[in-house]
């Protein structure tokens, strides 16, 4: 349980990954605020879907909440994550599984650390700089994340603004968070966002669908 003088400020990625860590948050007792800062999204037109869902599940759901937004900057996430390059499709059986995968960590964990510097700044911001808000993010609900990565990069955020990081590991709630989005209609995104992620991402499908057609074949 939080300590009656630590608030948090959740980092949020869209409304389908915020939707079960801020029940289970507000359950736990947190005095809790939101930061979107996603300059990751291409294009811009998703970018501002992912935002006003995120807007929407709180006007209908969580009455209340501070959602604070952050700059949309794609051109700083091209000069600080685009430089690792991609598409690395994480197809296990090819021979190259190892070096994408270890190249596509690079990216992810440059991309963490863009966003979590950013929400450690802000929470160091809203908290005047006295350490009271604690630091945590819902992309860890997906369980194509690094945890490991995305750990390591919210902790020293978070140091280096004297924050504390709450980093919570949420992909226990994955699969339940799909009924529930379901169920309210929100939209969601088949991949995190980036140029790179949508292009690995229909790769794997694609890999996905001709794995199954050669076994109803065989």
């Amino acid at each position: 349980m939080p300590s009656l003088e630590k608030k948090l400020l959740l980092h949020c990625c869209c409304a389908p990954c915020t939707l079960l860590p801020l029940e289970t948050l507000l359950r736990e007792g947190w005095d809790l605020s939101l930061y979107f800062y996603n300059p990751n999204i291409q294009p811009a037109e998703e970018y501002r879907l992912r935002l006003e869902t995120l807007h929407s599940l709180l006007n209908s759901q969580f009455d209340g909440i501070s959602l604070y937004t952050g700059l949309y900057e794609p051109a700083l996430w091209e000069e600080r994550v685009g430089v690792f390059g991609g598409p690395y499709p994480l197809i296990t059986d090819s021979s190259d599984y190892p070096d994408l995968l270890e190249k596509r960590k690079l990216r992810c964990a440059a991309c963490y650390r863009l966003r979590f510097e950013a929400l450690a700044t802000f929470g160091a911001e809203l908290g005047d700089g006295k350490g009271s808000y604690c630091l945590d993010t819902t992309l860890t609900i997906s369980p194509y994340q690094f945890i490991p990565e995305a750990r390591e990069a919210l902790t020293k955020s978070a140091a280096a603004q004297s924050l504390e990081a709450h980093m919570t590991d949420w992909r226990e709630y994955y699969q339940l968070s799909i009924g529930r989005y379901r169920e309210l209609g929100l939209y969601r995104q088949n991949s995190c966002g980036c140029r790179y992620s949508r292009q690995e991402a229909e790769l794997e499908r694609h890999a996905i669908r001709r794995t199954r057609s050669k076994a109803r074949t065989s």
